[in-house]
C-alpha cells in the first residue's frame, strides 16, 4: 500500500500487536524494511518466548526531520511480500548528516504472543512517536499462508538475495573507492581520472535500480558495471600506495 494512502498515524508511546504462538515460540520472523525495499530481520522465527530485542537505527538521508520504520512479518526477502504489521514514525530527529541520529527500536513479545513495539529518540529528552498498526492481530492462519507463500516463491527469493548481495558489493566498492581515488588522483593523468569518473557514474546508474524492480537485463548491466569499476579501482592501487608513502616520508 502506498504511504500516502495510509490512515493518519496517531501519537503514542508504543504499539501492540497480538500474535498467536502455538508452541511457545515466535511463529514467523519480524523485520524492518531498509532502503531498497529489502527486509532486515530483527527477530527470527522460532525464538523462545518471552523475548526482548533492541536495536539502534539512524537516518538514510542528511537532515531528515523524521524517520519511519516499516515493520513486517514473514520469511520473504522483500518487504512488499511479507505481512504488513505496522509503521512507526519518530519525529523531531536530530538535525544532522545521514547516519548520525540514534533511534532505538524495542521489540518485546510476551509468553501469550503480545508484541509491543516502542521507539526512543536517543538524541532528545523525549520521543515524538506516531504509529499506524496495519494488523492488530496476526492470526495463525495468516502465518501459515505467509509460510506457504514463502515456500512457493523460494527460487524467486533466492534470486532476490543474490541480486541484493551484488548490489551491496557495488555500494561497498564505491565507498572504498572514495579514499583510494582521493589520494591516487595526485598521480593520475586526465584520461585516467576521466575513466574513473565514467566508471563510477555507470555503476551508480546501475545501482539506482532497486531490488524490487531488478530484471535479468538490469542485473547484467550491474555486474558489467561492477567488473568495470573494480578494474579501475584495482588499477589505482599503485598510485594510492605511492601517495601514501609520500606522507610517511614527511
Amino acid at each position: 500500500m502506498a504511504a500516502n494512502n495510509l490512515p493518519k498515524p496517531l501519537p503514542c508511546e508504543s504499539v501492540a500487536v497480538q500474535l498467536e504462538p502455538t508452541d511457545g515460540t515466535l511463529p514467523a520472523s519480524l523485520g524492518i524494511e531498509v532502503p531498497g525495499g529489502r527486509v532486515e530481520r530483527v527477530l527470527e522465527q522460532g525464538i523462545r518466548l518471552p523475548h526482548r530485542h533492541t536495536a539502534l537505527y539512524s537516518t538514510a538521508d542528511p537532515y531528515q526531520m523524521a524517520a519511519e520504520f516499516h515493520i513486517v512479518m514473514g520469511e520473504r526477502v522483500l518487504a512488499r511480500d511479507n505481512l504488513d504489521v505496522a509503521r512507526v514514525r519518530v519525529r523531531n530527529v536530530k538535525w544532522s548528516g545521514a547516519g548520525v541520529p540514534q533511534i532505538e527500536i524495542a521489540f518485546e513479545v510476551d509468553k501469550r504472543g503480545l508484541l509491543t513495539i516502542a521507539a526512543a529518540n536517543k538524541d532528545k529528552k523525549s520521543t515524538e512517536m506516531l504509529a499506524h498498526v496495519a494488523l492488530p492481530t496476526v492470526s495463525d492462519a495468516m502465518v501459515r499462508q505467509a509460510q506457504a507463500d514463502a515456500e512457493a516463491h523460494r527460487d524467486e527469493d533466492a534470486v532476490h538475495e543474490r541480486n541484493i548481495e551484488t548490489m551491496l558489493s557495488g555500494y561497498y566498492l564505491m565507498d572504498q573507492a572514495y579514499e583510494r581515488f582521493a589520494l591516487a588522483k595526485r598521480r593520475m593523468n586526465f584520461v585516467r581520472k576521466r575513466a574513473y569518473k565514467a566508471a563510477r557514474k555507470r555503476l551508480s546508474r546501475a545501482l539506482s535500480v532497486m531490488p524490487p524492480e531488478a530484471t535479468p537485463a538490469t542485473m547484467a548491466e550491474l555486474e558489467a558495471a561492477l567488473d568495470n569499476f573494480r578494474a579501475v579501482y584495482d588499477g589505482m592501487a599503485d598510485d594510492y600506495r605511492a601517495v601514501k608513502s609520500w606522507w610517511g616520508k614527511k
